[in-house]
């Protein structure tokens, strides 16, 4: 038990990460989003993807892989855009994180799958990426309306086209 209460405590720091796109672009305290909601949001909107476009993926593998992908943050936070450098330091950064918080559990596939996803090789690490982009997206299109700013919807859109382009069809 208490291997599992220390990785509850580990996953609970999510709860407490903003995310740092809405900081840097003033959206009201009260509702910036947190890695905890942005997790439980991206799953939610995956399933409903998969199911909607009948898309042939590995459920169970796409839902671990979103539950996962954010755990190096519990370390570096959530660093948005980074330049090239910024992008080395913060793989390394969350691999040293996810490692150690894997280890809390001794829970090698964590890690692993983790791993898939940071190099989208696959299937559903392609898919669980434009998924995490798209929630982004959508997330700002949210904002947008609420605070009246579709600037930020403009902002987040064009810089996911790149991304997932064919994904964002969802967003319009």
């Amino acid at each position: 038990m208490d291997k599992i209460y220390n990785y509850f405590k580990e996953i609970n720091k999510l709860n407490n990460i903003i995310r740092t796109g809405w900081i840097r672009r003033n959206v009201p305290v009260e509702r910036r989003e947190s890695v905890s909601e942005h997790i439980f949001t991206m799953g939610l909107l995956a399933l409903a993807t998969i199911d909607k476009y009948k898309l042939d993926l590995d459920i169970e593998k796409v839902l671990k892989m979103v539950l996962i992908h954010e755990l190096g943050e519990i370390d570096v936070g959530d660093i948005a855009l980074p330049n090239a450098e910024q992008l080395k330091q913060k793989y390394i950064g969350e691999l040293n994180g996810v490692t150690r918080i894997c280890s809390v559990l001794d829970e090698d596939w964590m890690l692993e799958l983790w791993k898939e996803f940071e190099e989208k090789k696959t299937k559903e690490a392609a898919f669980v990426y434009k998924m995490d982009k798209l929630q982004a997206v959508l997330q700002a299109k949210y904002y947008s309306e609420l605070t009246n700013s579709p600037e930020l919807f403009k902002e987040f859109y064009e810089n996911a086209i790149p991304k997932c382009g064919d994904f964002l069809e969802i967003a319009d």
